[in-house]
């Protein structure tokens, strides 16, 4: 096995856990749903999540993400640090069964929102910054344009509580995952 290879392995690992757990934390939710006052806000950002998996493995396919060329140990740490945020992303996607606080799925979702979206925020900018040490120069191209949206979209999200906000910064950043990943295609 090759460099490649091996960062793949450890790669897969980290990603399989963080995909673990967000769909460990909807099973425990799905078994207490007649406990829970539901919402769907949280339930969107959780798909969000999954969406973020599904692009980051897809730029793994097609060979885009830094993680899969190190040319030394410390290219291959930094490579990590994408799915070590991802794997982030997707434990606080959604909240704990067992701790929600009096069973209101919304409550919970605000009370860790600052953590979640830090991350989300984190995340994008940190893969701008990955592909644009990766393709060797920065270039403001339509990927770069939507994680600027996205960034714009999420940073109001850590100190605002008004549902009405989060929906539409929901929506929106839904709707940039589903286009980047329908526009997607092999080569």
């Amino acid at each position: 096995m090759d460099l490649r290879g091996y960062s793949i392995a450890l790669i897969s690992v980290i990603v399989g856990l963080g995909l673990t757990s967000l769909l460990g934390s909807f099973n425990r939710l799905m078994r207490r749903r007649r406990d829970i006052r539901w919402d769907a806000l949280p339930l969107v950002w959780a798909l969000i999540a999954l969406l973020l998996i599904n692009n980051y493995w897809w730029g793994i396919y097609l060979g885009q993400t830094a993680a899969m060329a190190p040319s030394n140990a410390d290219a291959f740490l930094l490579g990590l640090v994408f799915p070590i945020l991802l794997y982030l992303i997707c434990a606080a996607a959604l909240p704990d069964a067992r701790a929600l606080r009096g069973g209101d799925l919304l409550a919970s979702y605000f009370a860790e929102s600052r953590y979640f979206f830090a991350l989300i925020i984190l995340y994008v900018f940190g893969t701008g910054w990955g592909t644009a040490a990766h393709a060797g120069a920065f270039h403001w191209n339509e990927h770069m344009w939507m994680r600027l949206v996205i960034i714009v979209l999420c940073v109001p999200l850590i100190w605002t509580r008004k549902r009405l906000f989060h929906w539409l910064a929901a929506i929106a950043v839904l709707a940039i995952m589903l286009y980047v990943l329908r526009e997607a295609v092999l080569h």
